[in-house]
């Protein structure tokens, strides 16, 4: 190779992930197992990679999920059988009287899963996905 050339196969030359971006596929390949009209928390999450106390760090990794990632990100609750906050998730303006929608709701919706009035999802123990 001439001086200042680059190599034709770059690839060879990708360096190490680092622990978050490792924590991150890791979140997404298990979110991944959750089959359409189950759910899962994001404790169960981290139970089955290992790190029982990490589910906050779950929840984080899930909210940097990209559309192009392709991971069923909303089959994931919190321990309450809810929906937790995401701000980027709104649709709409919301207002005091009729809060905004979420997308991660739509989307639940969309797969059959209906909600109490306190926003807890129905029956929501009996779906949940064993690893």
């Amino acid at each position: 190779m001439a001086k200042g050339e680059r190599p034709k196969d770059s690839r060879r030359l990708s360096r190490k992930k680092t622990k978050q971006e490792i924590f991150f596929d890791e979140v997404c390949r298990m979110t991944r197992l959750v089959p359409k009209n189950k759910l899962t928390t994001y404790g169960a999450i981290a139970r089955a990679m290992g790190v029982d106390n990490y589910s906050r760090h779950v929840g984080f990794a899930l909210g940097k999920v990209k559309a192009s990632d392709r991971v069923p990100w909303w089959r994931v609750i919190n321990s309450s059988g809810r929906i937790s906050f995401r701000p980027k998730d709104r649709v709409g303006e919301g207002t005091r009287a009729k809060p905004f929608t979420s997308l991660q709701s739509i989307k639940l919706a969309g797969e059959g899963h209906t909600f109490t009035e306190a926003g807890a999802i129905v029956g929501w123990t009996k779906k949940l996905h064993d690893f």
